[in-house]
């Protein structure tokens, strides 16, 4: 893509076209009036995302009441420990309604959950949320066959996981998303402030996929002692997942992530570096650079470069990226998916 917002653009399409049709649908006359509340484009600095971080997706007046109730929407490619992320973003709801603006709140999620489990699930939600699925919005749309059909198609296009996945024992978040981005920018740019931004980034790495990713090990050393890896990670590839996805479709078992504190984008140099990390014998084959100012146009060509030719996947994440998926995370949405549209949109639009 030509620019760092272009990309935010694209990532987000997704959840866009989600809250227009959850809107249109909330919007019948027989169901009430719906307005989607979040802009279009994501926030570009910390000020701006501190006023939206408890705007709603949507405000929601159900027909026949007079109060609009708050509505957040969470997408899930995969369903996998969906219910420690929910948990997250009924923190998040309650944080929105206890500003007053709103007295009720509903959750929807992207995909269809069983009975017996949603009823569980809204056993232990505080009485002012309710937890809304896919059924419920199909109910609502009732008999006009373009809302139904849309919406069956936008889930189609969503869900990378169509298994039920059983409920999880709850466990207690030992760190905070949005703590780990005020100290990532708060990190000086380049050399003064490497460390800091390295450790940061690996506290990133951990908090966000601790679960998917394990054993990892900080800053070894490959055999001729030329090339550092900052964070080398074992993917547990068993389940539905992501990082599984990953794992499969480029034979791989462990992922590199690289964290660079530079002033300006990286660039094709970083990409080659990066790619004498990786090779097939190993097992490894995946990177993460973690670039304070995402990547040079040069260096998205290199990374195409790599995995066309020598089938290695090299992904790049900028710092204001990074942040978002660590807020995100907060507000339970999974940061899978900014991970997803990344891979999605580069195998999409690389050459032969």
């Amino acid at each position: 893509m030509g620019s760092m917002k272009d990309l935010q653009i694209e990532i987000m399409g997704l959840t866009q076209d989600w809250h227009e049709l959850i809107r249109r649908i909330l919007s019948q006359g027989k169901v009430g009036a719906a307005y989607v509340m979040r802009p279009d484009e994501a926030p570009d600095d910390e000020e701006r995302w501190n006023e939206l971080r408890l705007v709603p997706d949507l405000a929601f007046t159900p027909a026949g009441e007079s109060e609009p109730l708050a509505v957040e929407f969470k997408m899930y490619r995969w369903q996998s420990e969906w219910q420690r992320r929910l948990r997250e973003a009924v923190a998040h709801m309650q944080e929105i309604l206890a500003q007053g603006r709103y007295q009720r709140g509903i959750i929807i999620l992207s995909f269809d959950v069983d009975d017996q489990t949603l009823a569980a699930t809204r056993s232990r939600v505080a009485g002012a949320i309710d937890i809304w699925t896919l059924q419920h919005l199909r109910e609502l749309a009732g008999e006009d066959k373009t809302l139904a059909e849309q919406l069956d198609e936008l889930a189609g296009d969503t869900a990378m996981d169509t298994r039920s996945i059983a409920p999880r024992a709850e466990t207690q978040v030992l760190a905070k998303g949005t703590a780990i981005a005020g100290i990532l920018r708060a990190t000086l740019a380049g050399t003064h402030g490497w460390q800091a931004f390295e450790r940061t980034c690996a506290d990133a790495v951990k908090f966000l996929f601790g679960r998917e990713l394990h054993r990892s090990t900080s800053q070894k050393r490959s055999g001729e002692g030329l090339h550092r890896m900052d964070l080398i990670c074992r993917i547990r590839s068993e389940g539905n997942s992501f990082w599984s996805m990953i794992a499969s479709d480029f034979s791989t078992r462990y992922v590199v992530f690289d964290a660079k504190n530079y002033e300006a984008p990286v660039g094709q140099n970083e990409i080659e570096l990066t790619k004498k990390y990786l090779f097939r014998g190993g097992l490894r084959t995946v990177a993460i650079i973690l670039a304070r100012e995402g990547a040079s146009a040069q260096a998205r060509i290199a990374a195409e470069q790599a995995l066309r030719e020598d089938q290695k996947l090299i992904l790049v994440i900028s710092m204001a990226e990074l942040c978002a998926m660590l807020e995100g995370a907060d507000a339970g949405d999974p940061p899978e998916n900014v991970m997803f549209e990344k891979v999605d949109d580069m195998l999409m639009r690389m050459g032969r």
